[in-house]
């Protein structure tokens, strides 16, 4: 068969900063492309142009179907927790992303009833936090009422490319699970919730399946030079896909992402919700949840140490084959507030233990291990599942060979770095409706033995402090 007469899979995942165009034929990529996303950043707050990232993914297309004519079907990954006000009045042109904190006060507010803090958590699976499209909603009714209720309508990413692509105001249940509006149970917008913040449903996008397949606008396929007969698949959110992709892949249900930020994340069969809300629960389909946890504080840690110590952010990266292990010397790494497992915006980094003997070498050691320690705590409080299987590994962090070690180490399970576990990787599984897909080399880490007794106390004595310490100041 020639390439003309193959069907190809476009996956597009639109994250918080680039957006990545892959090709899949039947078996395998053929092309991947990727286009940076600018953010704009101001004390706290964080945002980005929709209009800039659809005219980017326009362009993007009209130059692969230059060379693909024969693209079946278009899918789309976008990132959780996006806000994108429309008025009649003026184009805004603006996104709030999760990592906006304008909310976090009208949040800290909001929780102190916690019976309707959990009540709202156990409707959504997701924590009540400024992060969430829920908290923003909240803060804009109460500080700018008059403009709040003069929005038309609220779209996220995946529901304002969606209006381009098939001419419909939708979103999926995936990205609507991470909205903090959306009830997981009867998979409709929750009328508490939203009576709540005195908003109407019309306001928000009809809701369907991740699976759903809509046709391609007449304008969409003209102005992209695709065929009027195209696909398009709705897909679901960047975290989940990326669960389903590592599950597939690894055939194991657990894995860990470290980036700039991080998360812990586990495909559930079954609907799970943390009794204190330290973990979120967001649907990806009939059976399969994603629970787990997200981290502010990754690599992005590392590279303000970097910085502080060296001359460059990636200095570090070199000199993580020189460390030294302090026993006593801790490290908090909450530098940009957190989310789990505490959910405080507020919360800061700390060292404890530190004297005049620590050097270099054992403070990024404990930097490190403060990161690592934090995700294995997260995973800690999920449920328990068999720590026989591999643990998967992906982000562009753990791409360092010290890191991934160090992880196999502290949570002393088989570690799996794979290039297999990108979220449209789960899009092209779903195009295949299961089949079996080919895999590809995986790099493994094994703990090593003589460390485990020096990181099993040292972690006991992180969770101590934490937990009387730091998560009873927070709550």
């Amino acid at each position: 068969m020639s390439d003309s007469m193959e069907s190809l899979l476009l996956a597009i995942d639109v994250g918080t900063t680039s957006i990545k165009f892959v090709i899949f034929n039947e078996e395998r990529v053929i092309y991947t492309k990727s286009a940076r996303i600018k953010t704009f950043k101001e004390a706290d707050k964080a945002t980005q142009s929709p209009t800039d990232i659809l005219t980017s993914i326009k362009l993007n297309i009209k130059e692969i179907t230059a060379l693909y004519s024969d693209i079946d079907t278009i899918s789309f990954s976008t990132a959780m927790h996006t806000l994108i006000p429309i008025s009649h009045e003026a184009e805004h042109d603006t996104m709030f992303l999760w990592s906006d904190n304008r909310a976090a006060d009208t949040i800290l507010e909001f929780k102190k009833n916690s019976q309707r803090t959990f009540l709202f958590y156990n409707k959504t699976g997701t924590p009540i936090h400024g992060m969430s499209p829920f908290a923003k909603l909240l803060h804009f009714k109460e500080k700018s009422n008059s403009w709040f209720n003069n929005v038309s309508v609220w779209h996220d990413m995946k529901s304002f490319l969606m209006s381009y692509f098939v001419n419909e105001f939708v979103t999926d249940f995936s990205i609507a699970s991470a909205t903090g509006l959306f009830n997981s149970m009867d998979f409709k917008w929750d009328e508490d919730i939203l009576s709540f913040l005195q908003l109407s449903d019309s306001k928000l996008p009809r809701l369907v399946h991740p699976k759903t397949i809509f046709n391609i606008s007449k304008k969409a396929s003209l102005e992209l030079s695709l065929k009027p007969n195209t696909k398009i698949m709705i897909g679901a959110s960047d975290g989940c896909l990326a669960s389903l992709a590592s599950s597939q892949q690894n055939s194991t249900a657990e894995n860990l992402t470290l980036g700039t930020s991080g998360s812990i994340r586990q495909l559930s069969t079954t609907r799970y919700l943390g009794s204190y809300m330290e973990s979120f629960c967001y649907y990806l389909d009939t059976d399969k949840w994603v629970v787990g946890g997200p981290t502010n504080n990754g690599g992005i840690v590392l590279e303000w140490l970097s910085d502080l110590f060296y001359d460059d952010k990636a200095e570090i990266f070199a000199q993580l084959k020189h460390l030294g292990k302090a026993p006593d010397l801790f490290f908090f790494p909450y530098m940009q507030g957190e989310r789990a497992p505490i959910w405080n915006e507020k919360e800061t980094g700390s060292f404890k233990g530190l004297n005049i003997t620590h050097g270099r070498p054992e403070i990024i050691q404990s930097v490190l291990e403060g990161i690592i320690f934090n995700l294995k705590y997260i995973l800690s409080l999920l449920p328990v599942t068999h720590d026989k299987n591999p643990l998967v590994l992906n982000g562009g962090t753990v791409q360092n060979k010290e890191i991934a070690q160090m992880i196999a180490s502290v949570f002393n399970r088989e570690c799996h770095v794979s290039n297999r576990t990108e979220p449209t990787q789960g899009l092209f599984y779903w195009w295949k409706k299961g089949k079996e897909i080919e895999t590809t080399l995986t790099n493994v880490y094994l703990p090593v033995e003589s460390e485990q007794d020096y990181y099993n106390e040292k972690f006991g004595k992180f969770v101590e402090v934490l937990e009387t310490e730091i998560r009873l100041e927070g709550t």
